[in-house]
């Protein structure tokens, strides 16, 4: 269990440090591509809407095939989009791997959550869910170093590494054991949690900060 709980905080970690590393590079982007301040904030938002878009079929995927081969979907994703922002030189270019990257994050995310969930005793899954959050935490305040770090010597290098991270983490979860996929909600039922007060509540507690730290991160450089 130590080992599945580190592997899936390692990996919301490194998904949140490539979503929280834009800040440091929109003021160097407006200068070389002289994007305006709705194009930045088009850059910033194209992780969080692929992440939207792919949050519930990533959901529904790994509830069929189980939370492994879902990770190692997001890993691969955010692995090719790590490149492709690196060496992008254009807005489509970057808005695309950006896009990637959220489509890989709901992946990640929901793979491995169901991945941990699915392992766990149930009176453990609070304090697990906890830790891996925790690290995600972690990740959203390595990002801006990462894309300061970037700055300073190059994207292409920096994200380059990133890439290979994304690819020794694929590489650490084939190795893990996993068990069977358990029975996966319908499309009804996933609708229906939507109904519930809480549920709705719990939606709105994360895009409050997401909203007004996107918006920072735009006007502020």
């Amino acid at each position: 269990m130590r080992r599945l709980l580190l592997l899936v905080s390692a990996v919301v970690l490194v998904d949140m440090t490539f979503y929280a590393a834009i800040a440091p590079l929109l003021p160097q982007y407006q200068d070389d591509l002289g994007l305006s301040k709705s194009a930045a904030g088009g850059l910033t938002a194209a992780y969080a809407a692929g992440t939207l878009i792919a949050s519930i079929p990533a959901g529904r995927l790994a509830g069929r095939v189980s939370g492994k081969p879902t990770m190692l979907v997001g890993l691969g994703l955010l692995a090719a989009s790590s490149l492709a922002f690196g060496f992008g030189k254009d807005l489509v270019v970057l808005d695309g791997a950006r896009f990637v990257q959220g489509v890989g994050g709901a992946c990640t995310w929901a793979g491995g959550f169901a991945w941990l969930m699915s392992a766990a005793p149930r009176e453990r899954r609070g304090e697990l869910i906890g830790s891996a959050l925790g690290a995600a935490v972690v990740g959203v305040l390595l990002g801006p170093v990462l894309g300061g770090a970037a700055t300073e010597t190059s994207p292409e290098l920096v994200f380059s590494a990133v890439s290979v991270i994304a690819l020794l983490l694929a590489a650490v979860a084939l190795a893990t054991p996993a068990g069977a996929p358990g029975p996966a909600a319908s499309w009804g039922e996933l609708a229906g949690a939507f109904r519930h007060r809480p549920v709705l509540l719990a939606a709105w507690l994360v895009t409050l900060p997401a909203l007004f730290t996107g918006t920072i991160d735009v006007l502020v450089p």
